[in-house]
């Protein structure tokens, strides 16, 4: 018996190739790349989130904890502002400053460094003249690293005796 032809117009499906299943197989494969890629970043976001979460977490801790120590401090943060004080203008580069500007008859008989918020300077000085205690006066007023002069007792006998109390600030030849 022989088959009836057919004859009609319609495209007979044709069988899969060689190629049809290699771009098949390229293009499951990339599939499953890509499904393991959105996969991968998901899990890598997820962690990205609750590392931010826990470092969030960390800062609120630190904060409240310095928060904390300013309110035992007292102000609005002595303690750091010593310790920044502490280490930025030791003694002896405040002592070295005023060193500086000191006349050869003027010596200095008492130094109180007072580390708070600001380094308050005070100081008790004895000049041989006048002339010699206004010459350090005036070296102190236009130095950059000292400022708010305020002059307290005097006494112009013999010889120059005099407290100063000055703001050190740093800055320029510190």
């Amino acid at each position: 018996m022989i088959p009836d032809r057919d004859f009609s117009s319609r495209r007979r499906p044709r069988g899969r190739g060689p190629f049809d299943l290699a771009v098949l197989g390229v293009a499951s494969a990339l599939l499953l790349a890509s499904a393991y890629a959105a996969g991968s970043a998901w899990v890598d976001a997820r962690h990205a989130r609750a590392s931010l979460d826990e470092v969030r977490r960390e800062i609120a801790a630190a904060e409240d904890r310095a928060k904390a120590l300013q309110a035992a401090a007292g102000g609005e943060g002595e303690v750091g502002a010593r310790a920044v004080w502490s280490a930025t203008a030791p003694p002896p580069r405040v002592v070295a400053a005023l060193a500086q500007m000191l006349p050869r008859d003027v010596r200095l008989e008492t130094l109180t460094l007072r580390y708070a918020a600001q380094l308050e300077v005070e100081m008790t000085l004895t000049a041989s003249t006048a002339a010699d205690y206004d010459r350090f006066l005036q070296a102190l007023e236009s130095s950059p690293v000292f400022d708010r002069i305020v002059l307290g007792d005097e006494s112009r006998a013999d010889a120059v005796r005099a407290s100063v109390r000055a703001r050190y600030h740093g800055g320029e030849g510190s």
